[in-house]
């Protein structure tokens, strides 16, 4: 099932240390989760930086343990996380035409 989400960085934290802290979730194995697989991440070159992430995922669980890995290693990290499951638009428009 794939999942996207819309996040927002607060600006009150400091870019390096933000970037220390994927570092560090990344190399420990701490992130993605198991159950989770990074499709696509992207992020803005805009203050606040914000960007998009699709994941992969088995579970809504893994989703949202994903998601707590980074706020419980910077708490305060995210002023907006926003997420939902989506489909591709080549999927959801025969949907829509139903």
């Amino acid at each position: 099932m794939l999942f996207m989400a819309y996040w927002e960085l607060n600006p009150q934290k400091d870019i390096r240390e933000v970037g220390k802290v994927a570092a560090e979730l990344r190399k420990s194995g701490k992130w993605p989760v198991d159950g989770v697989k990074i499709v696509s991440w992207y992020m803005t070159p805009s203050t606040p930086f914000w960007g998009t992430i699709v994941y992969e995922a088995e579970n809504e669980e893994s989703v949202f343990k994903n998601l707590l890995a980074w706020l419980n290693a910077m708490p305060g990290i995210f002023t907006t996380y926003k997420i939902a499951p989506v489909l591709p638009v080549e999927k959801a428009i025969p949907l829509a035409l139903l």
